[in-house]
């Protein structure tokens, strides 16, 4: 991978990025062939936290809304996520390969063509610490809360508690996370709470 290294992070020559509100945090890395794209309006903002690694071929494309990813997220390959008004991913979060997040739907509400009609956008939320499993879609106006876990494949239409695990289409809530330590004395686990 060639690369360019702005302020302590890594480029790839072969990365586009286009528009004019983007902004990249100090050690996050953008492969081979990855668009970020926040247009020409100066409304549309694509910023990066620190220490995050956008892997190769993903696309972050605002029409005209904001991306906002957090310090130490993790996006897989070839992932499209799309702002349209406001896409928010927390810390440490990470999204695998193929998935695909949109903050947008179109309007199909009467007998006009579809493409004409526009598009409404509430937004997503991704909480800190989640893990989205790969080819998983996530669809507009969704609030995946902290520490949840979505299972490869899954459609996220509606909201998921904090600290669950989801998976399915639709998405549903299949149990709670329990924390847990690992003794590094003998290998069991330990329940925290």
């Amino acid at each position: 991978m060639n690369e360019y290294h702005v302020f302590g992070s890594r480029i790839a020559t072969t990365a586009q990025i286009v528009g004019k509100q983007i902004t990249v945090g100090p050690f996050t890395v953008i492969e081979d062939h990855v668009l970020l794209d926040s247009g020409s309006s100066n409304k549309s903002i694509i910023s990066i936290g620190w220490r995050c690694k956008i892997k190769q071929g993903v696309v972050l494309r605002t029409y005209g809304g904001e991306i906002h990813i957090g310090n130490r997220v993790s996006i897989g390959e070839y992932s499209v996520l799309a702002g349209h008004s406001r896409l928010i991913i927390g810390d440490c979060t990470i999204i695998a390969a193929h998935c695909y997040i949109s903050a947008a739907n179109h309007i199909f509400s009467n007998d006009w063509i579809i493409r004409f009609q526009g598009e409404i956008s509430k937004g997503i939320n991704i909480g800190k610490d989640c893990w989205v499993g790969g080819n998983t879609m996530v669809l507009d106006g969704v609030n995946i809360g902290d520490g949840c876990v979505v299972g490869a494949g899954s459609v996220v239409t509606k909201n998921l508690p904090p600290n669950t695990i989801c998976r399915g289409n639709p998405c549903q809530v299949v149990r709670t996370r329990e924390p847990f330590l690992k003794s590094e004395e003998n290998g069991n686990e330990i329940r925290t709470s």
